[in-house]
């Protein structure tokens, strides 16, 4: 008879967490790859499950047999082997500091497990998912899917790859007490979907933004704003992206 302390579980939990740990172990072996040419491979493995099934008219679940339990069906799983340039062709490749893992993400920890489960593991991989081949997430997961969520995650990574760069900062006198602060750079302003943005403030004090665009931010500001040793600018070039630098004449 079939211990109860013994918890029930169900075939397609354990396949996912079986393929994810297989998962996981090919990403090794292709990181590895980069530094080591791989000398050797597992032929197979074989795993044979003594196991009381259970169907309750809707899920088929299973409990796994203990040491002295009799009356147990017996089901064998058969692993195979690959090589390591096959490994190479079918692993995509580590995640890059552009982008953004799964596990960094306010995705609540079902969420970020089911996609996981479908092999979604950074936001570059929920891009593609999402906009490249349109598929609905929530079809495929148990969890109620927050687009508007998912587009944020998304965006964020997008920033990371289009990251702002400062090259250099001139001042200009533009009218008495007011001068212009010009940032110029690359991807300055790519949000231009965004009306609010970008905001600038100088030690907390908003500043007026004349114009903006990927190569060049304009700023127009007192003169005593960034007179001093203790000046900071921040500016919120759109939801994602914030450079911050200190003034000094």
């Amino acid at each position: 008879m079939v211990s109860k302390s013994n918890r029930p579980w169900n075939l397609e939990s354990f396949l996912n967490s079986l393929i994810f740990e297989l998962d996981k172990a090919q990403d090794t072996l292709s990181l590895k790859g980069l530094n080591r040419k791989l000398t050797y491979t597992v032929k197979d493995v074989a795993l044979d499950l003594q196991i009381f099934p259970e169907y309750d008219g809707d899920t088929v679940r299973f409990t796994t047999a203990k040491p002295g339990e009799t009356g147990a069906s017996k089901v064998s799983l058969q692993l195979g082997s690959i090589r390591d340039h096959q490994i190479k062709e079918i692993t995509k490749k580590p995640l890059t500091k552009e982008d953004i893992s799964i596990e960094e993400t306010d995705l609540s920890e079902t969420a970020r497990k089911e996609f996981q489960r479908l092999g979604i593991t950074s936001a570059e991989d929920l891009r593609r998912t999402v906009e490249d081949h349109k598929v609905n997430l929530e079809k495929l997961t148990k969890e109620k899917i927050d687009y508007e969520n998912l587009a944020d995650i998304i965006n964020q990574s997008r920033r990371r790859r289009q990251a702002p760069r400062v090259a250099k900062v001139s001042v200009a006198k533009s009218m008495p007490g007011k001068v212009i602060l010009t940032l110029v750079g690359d991807n300055l302003a790519i949000a231009s979907s965004f009306a609010d943005f970008p905001v600038a403030v100088i030690n907390d004090q908003t500043v007026e933004i004349v114009s903006a665009n990927e190569n060049e931010l304009r700023i127009q500001v007192n003169e005593d704003q960034i007179q001093g040793t203790s000046k900071q600018l921040k500016v919120a070039l759109d939801p994602y992206a914030i450079v911050t630098m200190k003034l000094k004449q």
